[in-house]
Formats: structure tokens, C-alpha cells, sequence
């Protein structure tokens, strides 16, 4: 059973839901700054090496340094390292530490990833043109250089995507180098690029959003396409310069549902597998308060959401609250996993922490999709009670060191769980020779063994993120 779940563990998410904003002077703005196409960066002879901007923040890279072929590129915050160290050739290459930006497989459907590949004289899905208002458009495809979903934060998948007047299509590349013979920009399409007839399934490698808003704009070309709308007010200016994305060291978050509805929440249809997404409905437990419905028929899979805020790196140490109603028929004794609420680690696979429900218990388990071999572990929360709200106060010292990653869990204010050590630690580390640990995120609803035959049905009353316990009480 755990094989099967580890196989169908995708760390599949959405990424934030860009705002819109009308605000002509702001995009006139940003065009006059990225028509130059010049980007901070070194001229050495012939070549110019920088950085690739992105006006939504943060630039261009190639993920963890890897020259593997089919490397990912990902927007992260602005730095030094040489995967960020780009150079424009004539012939409409990107290039990094000696490979060029390719379109994986040389796919052409709207969200297929941007990798890294060895250059080819021939491969169109290699060349990109610039075009002065900063979109970068590939020649095979047509279709534009984005950051997955048009959204802006930390490590988010860059793929292709129906070019849009969006911030995070407009990008500021280095001057171009000469060795190859020149080139020249070319002005924005009148029309954006018609969409596909499919769209392709975003990859189980797209890492969790941080707190970073994306600013849109809007002008008087139309886009095919837009980003599904927030509830949060808009931004109305688009900034002209690029500066490093939070790191956040600080970090609150509360579901309200009553208040909010889903507003607090990405927009995850691809986390919906055999079950529909969930509703809000009034609370059965607290007058006056709505809560989440999440519905799992039998044989279904997945119905998760995934909160709008900051993943969880290395040493960060954080609070969470995560109130739920399991009624009466709540399958509680199924012998497979049923889980309610994870902590999923970036990429595929089972994830470093979970809350189950079997067997009847709530239960605290883990570790089975660690990179070097199933590290697992299960401990039990307390009984899984129905017809009545259960509250977890759970605490978490995210590290891929087992010495180091903590977790402590209360349910209804009692402590049942203290400073527990992960055999995998709390955190899975790089599958890369690295120094990094791969970040975590929060996902919550039912995510269980397609065996199970029986409908499960619960609400999640309320959910919260905070630095201290304080803070979640």
C-alpha cells in the first residue's frame, strides 16, 4: 500500500494567484525599462554574462547549479551563483555554465518546463526572441518565458506560457553578445499566442509559494488566458527594478474561512484526483462560523488545498493549529493511510511529516519517501474522535538533520507529543550534492489509498501559522 502511495505522492501545488491592476502609466513604465533588453552584467570580449531579470521579482535560474541535462530553471531571489550568470548569443540562445535554455522534450504545450540541454546548432525549441517590451518568446513554440501560473516567489517552476501583458512575462536580459553575429528585438505581438488544445499537467516538482504578491497589469492587448483573481487588493504599480525575494524569517497565517472563504487559499485544481474541491459551508460545531467540506467518495484519491504563504526551509521553527470535525461516518478505522493534513516536501514521493487517520487513532506519521530509503515512523496523536472539533497545536523545527528536527504536538491542550526526532529528520534532504535542503509546504483535506471503498467526509474548522505558540492559541 505505501508503494503505491509513494508513487502516486505528487508534490503538485498552485502557485499564487496574480492580482489584477489597471495601471497604464505603470506598464508604459515598465516597457520604456525593458525595451533596452540590458540587464546587469560583465562584458568579457565578446560574450556578456548577467543576470535575467524577471519585473516581478526576482531572476532566472538554473536549479541548484546542475548541468544534468533536463535540469529545471526556476525564478529565485537575485543572487551571485553561476547558475544565474547568463549570456545572450546572436543566434537566440540562452546560455548558462555551458548550456542552453530548452523547452523539455521539446514540447510545445503551454506549461511544458524550461530545462537545461546541451546547445544544438539546429534545435528551434533552444532559440527565443526578444521582443522590446521584455517577453521572451520561443521560436518552436511560440508561446512565452514565465514562471509557472504567472506567479512570482521563491524557486517557482519557469516554463512557457500563452504570452500575456503580465509583469512576470516581462524579463531583462544582458546585452547581447557578438560572438555569433548580431541580433535585433523585435516590437511586442499584436496578438498573444494562441492557447493550446490541452494544457499539459504542471510538474510534481513545483515548489510552494512565499508571501510575495505578483503585480499585474493590464493594457489594451488582450491575453487568451488569465490567472484565476485573488480576493487581496491589487497592487497598482509594476516595479522597475528587480530586488532579492524575502526569505522570511517571520511568518503568520490564519485560514479564516468565515471571513475569507477560500481567499486565503491557492487555487489547486489538479490536487482534486477522483473527488471534487471543497466548500465552504457553516461550521456544525461553532455558531456563527463557516468551515471547509472536504468529500472523498470511495476509490477516490485527493481533495487538498494548500495555504497561501511561505514553505518551510532549513532551521525555521514554527507553530501550527489544525482544527477539524470528523461526524459520525467518518471512515476512522480503515487499516490503509488516509491522511488530513501534510507537510509535503518539494517533488514526488511520501511526505517528511503527515497527520493520519486509521485504525482508530489520529496519528503523527512519516519519512516513507526520504531519498535515501524510507526513514518512517508513526506516533500516535490520541483517538480519532467523532461528533465533536479536535484541535492539534502542532510544532515543528524544520531540518533535514535528525538531530536536529523537532516536532511537539497538543491536541485539545493536552501534550501528547514532546520533542519527537524524525528518524528522517523533519525535512528531506537535496537528491544533489548540496548544502541545501529541499523546503516544505503545507497542504490540508484528504489524501488517501484509492482502496478505501468508503466515502469520507470532514470539515476543517481552522487553520493557522504563526512564530509562537501565542500566536496559533
Amino acid at each position: 500500500m505505501r508503494g503505491s502511495r509513494i508513487m502516486d505522492g505528487r508534490g503538485l501545488r498552485h502557485r499564487r494567484r496574480a492580482a489584477a491592476a489597471s495601471a497604464l502609466a505603470a506598464i508604459a513604465l515598465v516597457v520604456g525599462v525593458l525595451a533596452t533588453g540590458i540587464g546587469p552584467g560583465r562584458a568579457d570580449a565578446a560574450v556578456v554574462t548577467g543576470r535575467i531579470s524577471n519585473a516581478g521579482g526576482g531572476c532566472l535560474e538554473n536549479a541548484n547549479n546542475a548541468t544534468t541535462a533536463n535540469n529545471p530553471l526556476q525564478l529565485n531571489s537575485c543572487g551571485t551563483g553561476v547558475g544565474q550568470q547568463w549570456s545572450r548569443y546572436s543566434d537566440g540562445t540562452l546560455r548558462v555554465q555551458g548550456r542552453c535554455a530548452d523547452l523539455l522534450n521539446g514540447a510545445t504545450a503551454a506549461n511544458t518546463r524550461v530545462v537545461l540541454a546541451a546547445c544544438s546548432t539546429t534545435s528551434t525549441s533552444q532559440r527565443w526572441t526578444l521582443y522590446a517590451a521584455g517577453y521572451v518568446q520561443n521560436q518552436r513554440s511560440g508561446t512565452c518565458l514565465a514562471p509557472l501560473g504567472n506567479q512570482i516567489y521563491a524557486r517557482v517552476a519557469v516554463v512557457v506560457a500563452t504570452c500575456a501583458n503580465v509583469a512576470a512575462q516581462h524579463w531583462t536580459l544582458p546585452a547581447v553578445s557578438t560572438t555569433t553575429g548580431p541580433t535585433t528585438t523585435t516590437p511586442a505581438p499584436t496578438t498573444t499566442t494562441k492557447p493550446p488544445t490541452t494544457t499539459t499537467k504542471p510538474p510534481t516538482t513545483t515548489p510552494k509559494p512565499t508571501t510575495t504578491t505578483t503585480t499585474t497589469t493590464t493594457t489594451t492587448t488582450p491575453t487568451t488566458t488569465t490567472p484565476k483573481p485573488t480576493t487581496t487588493t491589487p497592487t497598482t504599480t509594476v516595479p522597475t527594478t528587480t530586488t532579492s525575494m524575502p526569505t522570511q524569517t517571520a511568518q503568520t497565517w490564519s485560514s479564516d474561512f468565515t471571513g475569507s472563504g477560500f481567499g486565503k487559499f491557492d487555487d489547486a485544481p489538479w490536487n482534486y484526483v477522483g473527488a471534487d474541491g471543497p466548500s465552504i459551508i457553516s461550521s456544525p460545531v461553532t455558531a456563527g462560523a463557516e468551515a471547509a467540506l472536504f468529500t472523498m467518495p470511495g476509490g477516490g484519491t485527493r481533495t487538498e488545498v494548500v495555504p497561501t504563504t511561505a514553505e518551510f526551509t532549513e532551521g525555521q521553527d514554527r507553530w501550527f493549529r489544525f482544527s477539524f470535525y470528523l461526524p459520525a461516518s467518518f471512515p476512522t478505522q480503515v487499516t490503509s493511510w488516509q491522511v488530513i493534513t501534510q507537510w509535503k516536501n518539494e517533488g514526488d514521493g511520501s511526505p517528511p511529516l503527515e497527520v493520519t487517520v486509521g485504525k482508530g487513532t489520529v496519528n503523527l506519521e512519516g519519512g516513507y519517501g526520504h531519498p535515501a530509503g524510507p526513514r518512517t515512523f508513526s506516533q500516535v496523536i490520541g483517538p480519532a474522535t467523532t461528533g465533536q472539533r479536535t484541535d492539534l497545536v502542532i510544532h515543528v523545527l524544520f531540518s533535514r538533520d535528525p538531530a536536529q528536527g523537532v516536532v511537539d504536538v497538543w491536541r485539545n491542550g493536552t501534550a501528547v507529543i514532546s520533542g519527537y526526532r524524525p528518524a528522517g529528520g523533519t525535512l528531506y534532504p537535496t537528491t544533489v550534492a548540496s548544502t541545501d535542503s529541499l523546503a516544505s509546504y503545507w497542504k490540508m483535506g484528504i489524501y488517501r489509498d484509492s482502496a478505501i471503498t468508503q466515502q469520507a467526509q470532514y470539515t476543517i474548522e481552522s487553520a493557522k501559522i504563526g512564530n509562537t505558540r501565542a500566536q496559533v492559541s
